[in-house]
């Protein structure tokens, strides 16, 4: 992985999601790295499971063009609410991206959330937004 502020990002995660945040991962092209994984969770991945669960967003990440018929512009982040867990997909490049899971209760001010995380990942990790958008844009 290439260096990033990570202590900043996770600091950052908790300041932000407190008791809900559950894990964050980053990835590159081959590589991947566990910044944070709640204390007390019942189910700690194995590496080889946590290396699947990579390689499944790596592989969307790579997607990150679907066939549409229309365009809305960059695909920034991608959310995906689950029994237990809401999950955000920070995809940026084919090559970097960063997973951030939460509990299912911190589903309020989603947006709100996911613009303070693009403002961090910008500034504090090796992802660069291409096509910063216009609301991220200080």
């Amino acid at each position: 992985m290439e260096p990033g502020n990570t202590d900043e990002l996770v600091a950052f995660l908790k300041e932000q999601a407190g008791e809900y945040l559950r894990s964050a991962i980053q990835y590159s092209t081959s590589d991947h790295e566990l910044l944070y994984l709640r204390d007390g969770d019942e189910h700690i991945p194995e590496d080889e499971e946590l290396a699947d669960f990579v390689d499944h967003y790596r592989r969307l990440s790579r997607q990150q063009e679907p066939d549409r018929p229309f365009d809305l512009g960059t695909d920034h982040c991608t959310v995906t609410i689950y029994d237990e867990a809401i999950l955000f997909h920070f995809t940026q490049s084919e090559n970097v991206g960063t997973l951030v899971t939460l509990a299912p209760e911190a589903g309020r001010d989603i947006v709100a959330f996911t613009t303070k995380c693009l403002e961090q990942l910008h500034f504090n990790s090796p992802q660069e937004i291409r096509n910063v958008p216009t609301w991220l844009r200080s």
